[in-house]
């Protein structure tokens, strides 16, 4: 009997607090801190911060403003108080009119601040009527290993050399320039995944990365290209157009010359799935 009379939720190890913390959304972890002086700062020693629309309760009716107002203060509000490391920090925003375009500011000041926590996981799934440009700092941040961005555009400062860290890299509805793309590419030697979809500012893609397993394009590209790519084992391909009235011939005759060198470079493909637009063949009447 007396033990059932226990303060058993204080007394739960620390491992299965952050546990049980790790399944909750950021609002419910910060409510926790009322169950015991044990649970009080544990919210904020957690390592995945996830924004999305758990975050913030609004009714239908109510001004965008002040929804925005909410979000923001939340964001400024968790990494204020937050005093561990940061594995991951995500911003999904994509449908929920959570962020207008007066909060560019403010993405770009959290940008800032997360590159100063070695963070390893950064997404942000945002949408604006103009592109989000990506601050300069995030450029200097080498302890990303996941790099994940909707709705924005890339342009590299000048001595960008890449991300030394980075495995992952997907780019969804992002704009930038060919030498950047490149760039971002072939310095980032420990690169295994990469995803593309419906990325503009160039159409010829050329990617050299010797570790890169994965790799899944979507979008209105004219040729891909393969170089030291030798690790590769997973290739899905999705164009969305291929001919047109003014180049198409010139299309047709260039990717098909270099149709070879698009397999010479993935001698262990274990996957390959091409759809849409990729090849046309021309049969001869008898």
């Amino acid at each position: 009997m007396a033990d059932m009379g226990s303060d058993r939720i204080s007394c739960l190890p620390d491992h299965i607090i952050d546990r049980i913390l790790s399944r909750l959304s950021i609002k419910e972890a910060g409510r926790t801190s009322v169950l015991s002086n044990n649970w009080r700062k544990k919210w904020s020693t957690q390592p995945d911060l996830v924004f999305d629309k758990q975050c913030v309760s609004a009714a239908v009716s109510q001004d965008p403003s002040v929804i925005e107002n909410k979000f923001v203060r939340t964001i400024d509000h968790v990494l204020l108080l937050h005093s561990g490391p940061i594995n991951k920090f995500m911003i999904s925003d994509s449908d929920c009119d959570l962020l207008g375009v007066n909060s560019m500011a403010d993405i770009d000041r959290w940008i800032l601040h997360l590159t100063s926590r070695s963070i390893k996981n950064f997404e942000l799934d945002i949408w604006f009527e103009q592109r989000y440009k990506i601050p300069w700092c995030l450029f200097s941040c080498q302890s990303l290993h996941h790099l994940n961005l909707y709705c924005c555009s890339l342009k590299p400062p000048k001595m960008f050399e890449g991300f030394k860290n980075l495995k992952s890299l997907e780019l969804q509805l992002v704009t930038v320039a060919q030498d950047a793309f490149e760039n971002l590419i072939s310095g980032s030697p420990l690169l295994e995944k990469l995803v593309l979809t419906d990325v503009d500012g160039f159409t010829q893609i050329n990617i050299h990365a010797p570790n890169i397993k994965y790799v899944q394009i979507g979008g209105n590209f004219e040729g891909i290209s393969f170089d030291n790519t030798s690790q590769l084992a997973k290739v899905f391909v999705y164009l969305s157009s291929y001919l047109n009235s003014e180049t198409g011939q010139s299309m047709l005759h260039g990717c098909s010359s270099n149709l070879l060198k698009f397999f010479e470079h993935l001698p262990n493909i274990q996957d390959l799935l091409i759809t849409s637009y990729f090849i046309k063949v021309y049969c001869s009447s008898i």
